[in-house]
């Protein structure tokens, strides 16, 4: 392994082989500066931060380094062939500092798919990362990155369609080691009383299900088993197969313990700080604060009835309108099968429709059909053919495994996404219902898209008193529903770059069109969205939450596309963050 001051040396000669052709630009006295800046921070700067944080400075080698002769020179076959089978895998990923499991931001600047000839270059990679494991570390990293002009980055796993984990010429602060996991069966506060679970920010989602399932718990925790739950995950709102039953992620948020982009070391509950707290539940990662650990609710653990659900063009007799009227049917019945405390997951794509996962806590596998009795029944008086099977899991992790796994990882598809909230009064009117269908059948019709939902009440069921800053609309909805494409490996970059365009300009703004007033889930967004972010990311929080950023990031250290307080700054041409 090369030590530090070789990775160091290595990496700024890749920086300015890189960047020197880019030449001056105005103003860069306000932009933060990158590896060709001749006020780019020297060794000896790096070196001496490497021994503050205690030799926990990582220079960043992008693992795509071993499908290429250069810059690097440690090209592997063997290595490469095994990093291409595993790309798609969250692992690939998470596990590593400043990798990104986000192809868009990864824009093939170092990827094992292209031709071996070509350079590795950082890109948009984080220069160096921080390994932390402690609030020492991170207000080392906020002194450094004020100081020197840096650009800062957080990443925990990484799971943002908004890039706000990586940056050309940034310094990491790296969490994912942050692993600690403490029950607490007697949690009290003025709010809440009971069982509740600390996690440190790189607990998993697969992780903190498994644990509390091991001490007779229920956790709510996303359908992506691999992202970090105290990450921007909860901090964004964060849904699961578990909303109906207990609300979102944010909503359970008992405490944060949290570094300031000033340095200050605080927790943060309904009582103390609670600006802090209201804002980091649900107000945006990455944006207020360096989160260090999340308290959070446990429910106990229980039967979980399940099963899944599906029909195509075909079993409809290839009739397009027989077929698209069965869909337009289950949106109408959904506010009954939601329920109280159902959730459903289902895709539409353009010849079929399926639920792979429905959740109904407590429950067991007669409830299923019980449930879908109207529905089946409309579809047998439509002469369309369907299969249902259900299933019954002795505790919510069995469950979650069964249709999301396996555990702790599970899967992690490769797609490229933006969201948007389907309002419960929508499905309840039948012209709205019909637009939002006839939206959907134009999205999926060239079969390149889907739409996938998931469906549950996202009301504040954990204690309607803790008030948080989640997006208003979601108390609204009845689904949250995804355009997604596939991102393919094999095909040009601009093949996949041409979806996304697709995706922004054609069909996003169809959805939208046949959903007005509502809005969009901030962590699933496509970042080339064109719409009103302030409104349909945040809504009236909004200068709110602009009021708490200012008030504990005066120094605009913590920036993300799409957060509070980002159109004060922007990035240039060349990489740079600059104040406007």
């Amino acid at each position: 392994m090369l030590t530090f001051s070789v990775r160091l040396l290595l990496l700024l000669s890749v920086a300015l082989t890189c960047c020197l052709a880019l030449g001056a630009v105005s103003n860069r006295n306000t932009c933060t500066f990158l590896p060709d800046d001749a006020r780019w921070p020297a060794p000896s700067a790096w070196s001496q931060l490497n021994s503050t944080v205690g030799g926990r400075l990582i220079a960043t080698v992008p693992q795509g380094s071993v499908c290429h002769s250069q810059p690097y020179s440690n090209y592997d076959a063997a290595a490469c062939a095994t990093l291409q089978s595993s790309w798609g895998a969250a692992q690939t990923f998470v596990t590593k500092p400043a990798e990104l499991p986000n192809y868009y931001f990864q824009n093939q600047s170092c990827d094992p798919f292209t031709p071996k000839a070509r350079p590795c270059e950082l890109g948009n990679y984080a220069a160096y990362s921080i390994n932390v494991t402690s609030a020492e570390h991170v207000k080392a990293g906020l002194r450094f990155a004020r100081d020197k002009n840096v650009r800062l980055v957080i990443k925990t796993t990484g799971h943002d369609y908004l890039g706000k984990s990586s940056g050309r010429g940034s310094l990491s602060l790296w969490l994912f080691n942050l692993k600690t996991i403490d029950m607490i069966p007697h949690y009290h506060s003025a709010a809440y009383s009971g069982p509740a679970i600390k996690l440190g920010p790189g607990v998993i989602a697969g992780e903190a299900l498994q644990a509390a399932a091991q001490a007779g718990y229920r956790i709510v925790g996303g359908e992506c088993a691999s992202v970090g739950l105290g990450g921007g995950y909860a901090q964004g709102g964060g849904h699961s197969m578990l909303t109906s039953a207990y609300g979102l992620a944010a909503d359970q948020v008992l405490e944060w313990e949290v570094t300031t982009a000033r340095g200050e070391h605080l927790v943060a509950t309904p009582e103390r700080n609670a600006d802090l707290y209201w804002a980091l539940s649900g107000g945006g990662g990455g944006t207020y604060g360096v989160v260090l650990s999340m308290t959070a609710r446990l429910y106990p653990d229980g039967p979980v009835g399940g099963g899944s659900l599906g029909f195509s063009l075909a079993d409809a007799h290839n009739n397009q309108h027989v077929f698209w009227g069965a869909v337009e049917e289950w949106h109408r019945q959904l506010p009954r099968m939601v329920g109280d405390r159902n959730n459903i997951m289902y895709n539409m794509f353009n010849e079929s429709f399926g639920v792979f996962a429905f959740t109904l806590p407590d429950q067991d596998a007669t409830a299923l059909e019980e449930l879908l009795a109207p529905f089946t029944a409309h579809l047998r008086s439509k002469g369309i053919t369907y299969t249902l099977a259900a299933s019954q899991s002795a505790s919510y992790s069995e469950h979650y495994d069964r249709y999301l796994g396996p555990l702790p990882w599970g899967s992690q598809p490769l797609t490229q996404q933006s969201s948007r909230l389907l309002p419960r009064r929508l499905v309840q009117d039948a012209r709205a219902n019909a637009r939002f269908i006839g939206a959907v059948e134009s999205i999926v019709a060239s079969g390149a898209f889907l739409v996938g939902c998931v469906a549950g009440n996202a009301v504040n069921r954990a204690s309607p008193e803790m008030e948080n800053a989640v997006l208003p609309a979601w108390r609204d909805s009845i689904a949250l529903c995804g355009i997604n494409a596939l991102w393919d490996f094999t095909a040009p970059l601009t093949t996949n770059l041409a979806l996304k365009d697709e995706l922004v300009s054609v069909h996003v703004p169809a959805i939208e069109a046949a959903t007005p007033g509502s809005g969009v889930y901030l962590s699933e967004v496509d970042p080339l969205y064109r719409g009103d972010w302030k409104q349909t990311m945040y809504g009236s929080n909004y200068e709110r939450l602009l009021r708490i950023k200012h008030a504990h990031d005066p120094h605009h250290l913590l920036y993300g596309h799409f957060a509070v307080g980002s159109d004060e700054l922007s990035i240039d041409s060349h990489g740079r963050l600059c104040r406007l």
